[in-house]
């Protein structure tokens, strides 16, 4: 019919949705495992297990042969990955020395995630941490990445009633620093935050700390607040549910010192260790 038909075709490369990709930590986990357990990852060693346990569950293998055996090969394994020093467990990579001290700056693992080291730990000056940028890799992140972190915590200005704010990264993530209070920053980082946006965050966390407040006995430092679950009476050390029957904002000081007293500060516990002659 002399008519020209246009079909347009749109792919998607790469796309990452649905998908579950491995942390760091798990390829960290991953190589220490490969490297010290060989034996244990290997793919024949569940079904050699197996075939143990129905030997065992046919009579034809005592049980505790089967654990001694699995023992006498497991043990060394343990006691030889023992052995790995800190900055293998960790994969610590050197960035280059700092230009102020000298002192080698690292990117390695620690016990929240990523994280900078100025220093070595073997030395007796105790080395100095930064916390990891947002969005950067152990493999990729430079020396100029790593200083700029050290010059964490960044003063952003004041509040209008003149208190110093601070912005830094922590193990959740960007937030803002104003004597005690801390509020996060995201999807800002503490290099992107102005002034303006932090009082503007500052001014929400304070409403939102005045609406948490209920009322306080301050001669008996009882406060009545406001939580997720409800409203509740706290001294500091134990907390206790507020009943429906009981109007928050009309509770009394007897009322409040009642629900206390039933209730038991939490004790954490201790297991006795036996002490071997």
């Amino acid at each position: 019919n002399g008519q020209v038909k246009e079909t347009t075709t749109i792919e998607t490369y790469g796309a990452d949705k649905s998908k579950l990709l491995p942390t760091h930590l798990a390829e960290v986990t991953t190589d220490f495992l490969v490297k010290y357990f060989t034996e244990i990852l290997d793919s024949n060693f569940t079904a050699r297990a197996e075939a143990e346990f129905d030997e065992v569950a046919e009579g034809k293998l005592k049980w505790t042969k089967a654990i001694d055996d699995f023992y006498l090969k497991f043990h060394p394994l343990i006691e030889n990955a023992e052995t790995a020093s800190r900055s293998e467990t960790s994969q610590a990579r050197e960035l280059g020395k700092d230009p102020k001290t000298g002192k080698p700056i690292f990117a390695r693992y620690g016990r929240y995630g990523l994280m900078l080291q100025k220093g070595v730990t073997e030395s007796e000056e105790k080395p100095v941490f930064a916390p990891f940028p947002t969005g950067a890799r152990l493999e990729t992140i430079t020396l100029e990445e790593a200083l700029e972190m050290y010059k964490l915590p960044r003063v952003v200005g004041t509040t209008e009633d003149g208190q110093e704010i601070k912005a830094n990264i922590g193990r959740f993530g960007p937030y803002i620093q104003v004597d005690k209070l801390y509020v996060s920053t995201k999807p800002l980082g503490p290099f992107e935050i102005d002034e303006a946006k932090a009082r503007e965050l500052y001014k929400e966390k304070l409403a939102l700390e005045a609406n948490r407040k209920v009322k306080k006995f301050e001669a008996e430092n009882i406060e009545v607040l406001r939580g997720p679950y409800g409203p509740y009476v706290t001294n500091g050390k134990v907390n206790a549910r507020i009943p429906k029957a009981i109007d928050p904002t009309k509770i009394t000081l007897l009322e409040a010192t009642e629900l206390l007293a039933k209730e038991k500060p939490v004790k954490k516990k201790f297991k006795k260790k036996k002490v071997s002659k």
